[in-house]
């Protein structure tokens, strides 16, 4: 099977006089990985069939949604009493799903997080989330961290721009 089925990543195989002939197979395939498990099958033959059955139909019905990259930035934040105005809102992690194939039109984002933050932020820190849903069932979430620190402006600030 490791050499005869497309995208095989490994699998162990095991057989005693009860449990009879088993496997458990993985593979990947378009950045979606599988794992088939066989149990019990008549002969040797039978479990790799049955596996290799169980991985096509895996590949043939889904997929792996990517829905957002880390650090991909999702909005612009303004920021009160910062040394900067904005700050970006960007994914912590990538975020994805499994679906049926043909079945992402109905995928909706949602970003809850406040329209202005006040400073100091810190970069990482949590400020929002995102999150996806498909025919109105939550399918993926994401935190959104700020992109940089951003300082609490102070009125040494404004005495070292402006002197001189």
């Amino acid at each position: 099977m490791v050499r005869n089925y497309n995208g095989c990543t490994g699998l162990k195989t095991g057989s005693t006089s009860l449990a009879l002939y088993n496997v458990s197979a993985s593979a990947t395939r378009d950045n979606m990985s599988l794992i088939a498990v066989v149990m019990k099958a008549p002969s040797s033959t039978v479990r790799f069939q049955n596996a290799a059955t169980l991985l096509d139909y895996g590949f043939s019905n889904f997929e792996y949604k990517s829905l957002i990259t880390a650090n991909e930035v999702v909005k612009s934040v303004k920021i009160n009493k910062g040394i900067i105005g904005t700050v970006d809102a960007m994914a912590e992690n990538s975020c994805g799903t499994l679906i049926t194939k043909g079945n992402d039109v109905n995928i909706e984002q949602e970003i809850s997080m406040e329209n202005s933050l006040s400073a100091p932020i810190s970069k990482g820190q949590s400020i929002g989330k995102i999150t996806y849903t498909l025919n109105g069932e939550m399918i993926s979430e994401c935190n959104l961290i700020a992109s940089e620190d951003v300082d609490k402006i102070r009125f040494s600030f404004y005495e070292s721009t402006y002197s001189g």
